[in-house]
């Protein structure tokens, strides 16, 4: 009988039982299946194996020469993880074969058996570590696509480690640079070889310095070295790299959510710009039922409207064309007079709500404290309103979600406990947008000291607390 792929098709109830009758009744076609198992090199299979493991009764995990045993100490799942080395050796599984398994385990389900068994790999890799740097080191770089096990070679050997791992994030090919990135933002003091390595290097060299750099940019001598590159750099593509400029938007989804974003912004474009965004249909359906405004030289606001292609003033008289002139969306703070007027608008812009600093308020704010939504509907909000969660650098770190509005960012603390279905806000604070480190789909703001509430625009501090509030749905 194909026990192995009878085993692929199951989970569950069903798995246990098999792994439970199949070991009772058969020790070698047990541990067959885990090497075919093995040898599939899929997270699942990988999953089952664990799985099948954690089935089998206390009494035959033990082994009179172990792991653990080996190591000094025993971990609560080193039984499980010593019955799968055994296993591998009594079927010939060379350790090229299983060592793709065993540095998976960190990436698994947090309640997954082969996650558990993620201490277990630690000290295996650590072990090999210290008796073959290179060959562990190679099998991190080749099998660990993240090198989340770089942090175990770290340990071992910190100098060795982390000039390794800069050589991959700034040379690799083919791999996730990201990663590596990732992996060394911890370790401060690579910034400074970085900097000296910049000037002996060709200007794509100086892209990937440039990119890793930036994961050390809330180090002030690595900030002002950054700016100094972005300002005078003779290459572009480092210029921009320094600035971390980011791709031209290509096309807007949702029209009108973005015309609230540019209002929320204070962003003015151009009257040729205007004309250009409004090539698009969408655009145009939008903006005839919102206000705009321009000033003059004297600081007077203009009020505007768009009608039939052109901007026209409060006599509806079309305005001289001027692809110099900035326009702005109108917001509620610029023009407060204007929100009685009742008008149906596609997004709230004179009945908009604005918010101002309350006393007592300095780093952060508590007037949300203890605010209480369902995790379904939090979910939802973060969707619709721009928000994520931080990355954290370790478990002591609170839940933290932001937002980015043009120069700013908005985090806010969330309890959300894993025996309840609610979310809690906690802190909000505000930063500059520039100080939040980003690698790739991750973000980390943990390094970032909060602004000074008072510092920040009225506006900004309006529109990024009014988010909160929609969060949280109090508006």
């Amino acid at each position: 009988m194909d026990y192995l792929e009878s085993v692929r098709t199951l989970g569950g109830a069903a798995l246990d039982d098999f792994a439970r009758v199949l070991y009772e009744r058969d020790v070698k076609t047990f541990e067959e299946v885990l090497a075919g198992l093995t040898r599939k090199h899929t997270m699942r299979d990988y999953m089952i194996v664990a799985a099948m493991l954690a089935n089998v009764t206390m009494s035959a995990k033990s082994a009179k020469h172990t792991f653990a045993d080996a190591t000094g100490g025993t971990l609560v799942y080193d039984p499980y993880f010593d019955m799968y080395l055994k296993a591998c050796r009594d079927c010939g599984v060379e350790e090229v074969e299983y060592i793709p398994l065993l540095l998976s385990a960190q990436y698994a389900h947090p309640d997954s058996a082969l996650f558990c068994w993620d201490k277990s790999v630690n000290r295996y890799v650590e072990k090999l570590a210290r008796a073959d740097f290179d060959r562990a080191a190679g099998y991190i770089d080749r099998f660990d696509k993240k090198f989340g096990k770089y942090v175990v070679l770290i340990a071992v050997n910190k100098k060795v480690a982390i000039n390794r791992l800069v050589n991959i994030a700034l040379y690799g090919k083919g791999i996730d640079k990201a990663a590596a990135r990732d992996v060394l933002m911890d370790y401060d003091e690579v910034s400074d070889a970085l900097m000296a390595l910049y000037g002996k290097s060709n200007a794509r060299d100086k892209v990937a310095i440039v990119r890793l750099l930036l994961a050390y940019k809330n180090d002030g001598r690595v900030r002002d070295f950054l700016n100094n590159v972005a300002a005078n750099d003779r290459s572009k593509s480092v210029r921009d790299a320094a600035m971390g400029v980011a791709k031209p938007l290509r096309s807007v989804a949702d029209p009108c959510a973005y015309l609230e974003r540019i209002m929320a912004e204070g962003t003015a474009f151009t009257y040729g710009q205007w004309h250009e965004l409004f090539a698009d249909e969408r655009m145009r359906a939008v903006a005839e039922k919102i206000f705009f405004y321009f000033t003059d030289d004297s600081g007077e606001i203009h009020i505007l409207l768009y009608n039939d292609g052109e901007f026209i003033d409060k006599g509806d008289r079309p305005i001289s064309p001027d692809n110099d002139l900035k326009i702005s969306i109108l917001h509620s703070l610029d023009m407060p007079s204007l929100s009685s007027l009742n008008i149906d608008q596609p997004f709230l812009q004179l009945s908009r709500p604005v918010f101002h600093k309350i006393q007592g308020e300095k780093y952060g704010s508590a007037r949300l404290g203890g605010t209480m939504i369902l995790r379904d509907e939090f979910r939802s909000n973060m969707k619709k309103y721009g928000f994520m969660f931080c990355d954290k650098r370790s478990e002591s770190e609170p839940d933290i979600v932001v937002a980015k509005l043009g120069k700013y960012v908005i985090a806010i603390e969330c309890d959300l406990p894993r025996s309840t279905d609610t979310v809690s806000c906690g802190t909000l604070s505000y930063y500059n947008a520039t100080d939040v480190i980003k690698i790739k789909r991750k973000t980390y703001i943990s390094s970032a000291r909060p602004l000074d509430i008072g510092a920040i625009p009225r506006r900004e501090f309006s529109e990024l607390t009014y988010l909160a509030y929609r969060l949280f749905g109090n508006i």
